[in-house]
């Protein structure tokens, strides 16, 4: 998911952070011009030639990464909810009982739950889909559950 485009004084552009649902770096343009990475730093383009450091925080719930360039952070985008959050993770729970098959499905429902964070959806929209993907993740399991039963019977 692209990030709104985000002026900061300085800056030579508006910054573009382009983040992943689950794993890799966020890549990060400034007025459409990759910004070049060192470690888990950007180099981002000043308005006279130079360029400023900028490190990007992501939170494993929260679509919205925030940016800190000279010591002040910017948040790219709204705050999520907390009750998205925890939506976010719930599928996970099923390791508590599923065990290691439990533990894969709910991993693969948090990546969906993250899918569904990462859009541009209402909250109450994407709650309803967080809730249904949680719901798919349990038939699954239980599906993958009765079924290895039945061969290991």
């Amino acid at each position: 998911m692209n990030t709104e485009p985000l002026n900061v004084a300085g800056v030579a552009g508006p910054i573009v952070i382009a983040t992943k649902a689950l794993f890799g770096h966020p890549a990060v343009t400034v007025g459409g011009v990759p910004a070049p990475r060192t470690g888990r730093r950007y180099a981002l383009p000043t308005v006279d030639g130079g360029v400023v450091q900028a490190t990007v925080r992501t939170v494993l719930a929260d679509p919205y990464p925030t940016v800190e360039i000279n010591g002040v952070q910017h948040r790219t985008g709204p705050s999520m909810p907390i009750f998205l959050r925890i939506l976010v993770l719930l599928p996970i729970l099923l390791f508590t009982v599923g065990g290691i098959v439990g533990a894969l499905v709910g991993a693969l429902g948090v990546w969906g739950n993250l899918t569904v964070a990462h859009t541009r959806m209402t909250p109450a929209v994407k709650a309803l889909a967080m809730v249904g993907v949680g719901i798919g993740t349990v038939v699954v399991w239980f599906v993958i559950a009765v079924a290895l039963n039945a061969a290991l019977s």
